[in-house]
């Protein structure tokens, strides 16, 4: 498995440097059936916290739709105003999570992803997070090779001193 990145920097509107990074894995050998036998392409590799993101995505259909029904209905004659303008603002919906999600799938870097930053340093660690899912990803591929048979995992007892921290920690 290898894990391809490209980098460029363009200017936003306010001529700020945005920087990009695009991420795909390339797979080799075996690798790409084990993840279509077992459907890792649909695994979440990083769950993001991004407070306040689906009532932005909410605002931005709702948003999206309201328009198209108010052009729909000046321009008139055209039939179901209500429906074409709810699918206009799913779509917009749609395409606005999926552009600014920060939580990343497997699928994603399969089929290669663009990331924007706002410096250098997120650049970095975006490609150092990066690595290590995919170091983590390849990790659960190989085990899934050996997931048929059993096996045996020894606990040993604690001492009294370290059973009794596990019981009041919980771990």
């Amino acid at each position: 498995m290898k894990l391809l990145f490209k980098r460029s920097q363009s200017t936003d509107t306010t001529n700020r440097a945005v920087f990009k990074l695009w991420a795909q894995i390339e797979f080799e050998g075996d690798e790409a059936e084990i993840v279509r036998r077992y459907h890792f392409e649909n695994a979440l590799l990083i769950d993001a916290m991004q407070p306040g993101f689906l009532r932005t995505v909410a605002i931005i259909g709702v948003g999206a739709a309201f328009v198209c029904l108010a052009i729909l209905w000046s321009i008139g004659g055209i039939p179901w105003p209500m429906l074409w303008s709810l699918l206009v603002g799913a779509g917009a919906a749609w395409l606005y999570y999926d552009r600014f999600r920060q939580s990343i799938y497997v699928r994603d870097l399969v089929h290669g992803r663009y990331f924007d930053c706002n410096s250098v340093v997120e650049l970095a660690r975006k490609e150092a997070w990066l690595g290590v899912v995919t170091s983590f990803l390849r990790q659960v591929m190989e085990s899934a090779k050996q997931w048929d048979g059993t096996e045996i995992l020894p606990i040993e007892a604690l001492s009294k001193a370290e059973a009794k921290l596990v019981v009041i920690r919980g771990l």
